[in-house]
């Protein structure tokens, strides 16, 4: 590892081209990349089929092939952890290049644990999904024998990663803290997840309720600290620039993120009883992690944007996006995180509307930006000639452009329709059957499959690019 400081006796991190590191370090950031865009694949299939069963007159097909929102929704949310979560392992990864020696038998023999148990556990929960096997639980819809496999690839990844990092830990630069936080918060969170295998737990619906929020939520936390960390890294790569994983903006980026992941459970759970002293907490705490994370993302763009090498980036291009999306992000969650104003749209298309804002804006913004970078450096490992024209062509930038456009509108369309429905169901009371208005019913299966599918047509476009350039034959050991 390196043993380089600065004059405050700072961590300084060296950066190494992509063909010196170990080849096992080499494999395994490759790898991650691969499987985090086949689980993104994955997603897109399961959430246009999603959308396509919300049209009145498709639904039934579906159910003649055996397929439902019973299977489709848990495929679609499971994969798309899944991609967040493996993108972030690879940027990871690409960052013990730099820092780690040669890899150890030990660590060889973990890694192929981690990647084998990951496999497996992804097969699985897809072939047992389709077969109506599952848990029916809020991000952990499969069996939780798959639960199993993914603690141990868990555990066998922050084993690594701690070896390595551990000696100065705290002299790193932050992103090596959030990577670090975020493993320990996962592996605590994800346990937590199953606490209603426990019977005294399962029999108590309230406190089963309360208990998988605060664990959805703290995995919510976890995952942001790998990608918060991952844009951190990545600007730092791409700007030559290491001062910023020891900013004071970075700081408090990573400190909020920590105390959101402790009570942005809150904000879930409204509806259910609890302290309004614990719901304006959540509020608060949440809005503080925008608001940072909006300043943080501007100054990486900032950053980064002031290397102009070529014509057009495609990591710079959705480190933009991002950027514009946390923006937006931050407008509706200030709504939407209200209290009064959650009871309106809480179990709404609003909601939903809101959550794939945030998960596609701005974590696959960033993760896609970060991963589009390290194929490049491997493309340039292997030999591959005229990457940039691969990756950062005009083709490229109409992708990304029209990615982030139809998701807009199919973001748009679901924050209309929530609040729609939201407003309109006020007047009925309590008991009553809600009828929302006709034309909603009519226009919103059919706006939400079009747009969805919009999305999922340059989501398709991107994949087609970058699967079959990651999946490019290694380079030898």
């Amino acid at each position: 590892m390196s043993g380089e400081t600065d004059a405050a006796g700072r961590a300084v991190t060296s950066h190494k081209p992509f063909a010196d590191g170990d080849p096992s370090r080499r494999f395994a950031t490759v790898t991650f990349i691969r499987g985090a865009l086949v689980a993104m694949g994955v997603t897109l299939v399961g959430g246009l089929l999603g959308a396509l069963y919300s049209v009145p007159s498709f639904a039934p097909a579906f159910q003649a092939l055996g397929l439902d929102l019973r299977q489709l929704r848990p495929i679609h949310t499971t994969f798309a952890s899944a991609w967040i979560f493996l993108g972030g392992v690879a940027v990871v990864h690409r960052y013990l290049q730099d820092q780690a020696g040669p890899i150890t038998q030990g660590d060889r023999t973990r890694l192929w644990i981690q990647v084998l148990s990951w496999a497996a556990a992804g097969a699985g929960i897809l072939v047992t999904l389709l077969l109506r096997v599952g848990s029916g639980r809020e991000y952990v819809g499969f069996h939780p024998i798959f639960s199993a496999l993914i603690l141990l690839g868990w555990i066998c990844y922050a084993w690594n990663f701690f070896r390595i990092v551990a000696r100065g830990f705290w002299a790193r630069p932050i992103y090596v803290t959030m990577w670090g936080v975020g493993v320990l918060f996962f592996i605590y969170t994800f346990v937590e997840q199953h606490a209603y295998l426990l019977s005294g737990i399962f029999a108590d619906p309230v406190h089963d309720l309360r208990i998988q929020w605060k664990a959805t939520g703290t995995l919510v936390g976890s995952f942001n600290l790998f990608v918060y960390g991952s844009i951190i890294y990545i600007g730092e790569r791409i700007s030559g620039d290491p001062r910023y994983g020891h900013s004071r903006t970075a700081y408090a980026l990573f400190g909020v993120g920590l105390l959101n992941s402790f009570t942005n459970f809150a904000h879930h759970s409204y509806h259910l009883p609890q302290s309004e002293l614990v719901k304006w907490i959540s509020f608060v705490v949440s809005m503080m992690e925008i608001i940072v994370l909006t300043r943080a993302i501007w100054d990486l763009w900032r950053l980064v944007s002031t290397v102009e090498d070529r014509p057009f980036c495609a990591t710079r291009g959705s480190f933009t996006a991002a950027k514009w999306w946390t923006v937006a992000i931050l407008v509706t969650a200030v709504f939407i995180s209200i209290p009064p104003l959650n009871a309106v749209i809480h179990g709404t298309y609003a909601v939903t509307g809101h959550a794939m804002g945030a998960t596609i804006g701005i974590d696959t913004m960033i993760l896609l930006g970060a991963c589009i970078w390290i194929i490049g450096e491997y493309l340039c490992a292997i030999g591959g000639e005229g990457s940039d024209a691969l990756l950062h062509c005009e083709a490229m930038r109409r992708t990304v452009i029209g990615l982030n456009l139809s998701v807009a509108a199919l973001v748009l369309w679901l924050t209309v329709a929530g609040v729609i429905t939201g407003v309109t169901r006020m007047g009925f009371a309590p008991g009553e059957t809600y009828v929302p208005p006709a034309w909603l019913s009519a226009s919103s299966g059919p706006v939400f499959a079009a747009t969805g599918a919009l999305a999922a047509a340059f989501f398709a476009r991107l994949l087609g690019t970058l699967i079959p350039l990651a999946f490019r034959p290694s380079p030898p050991a």
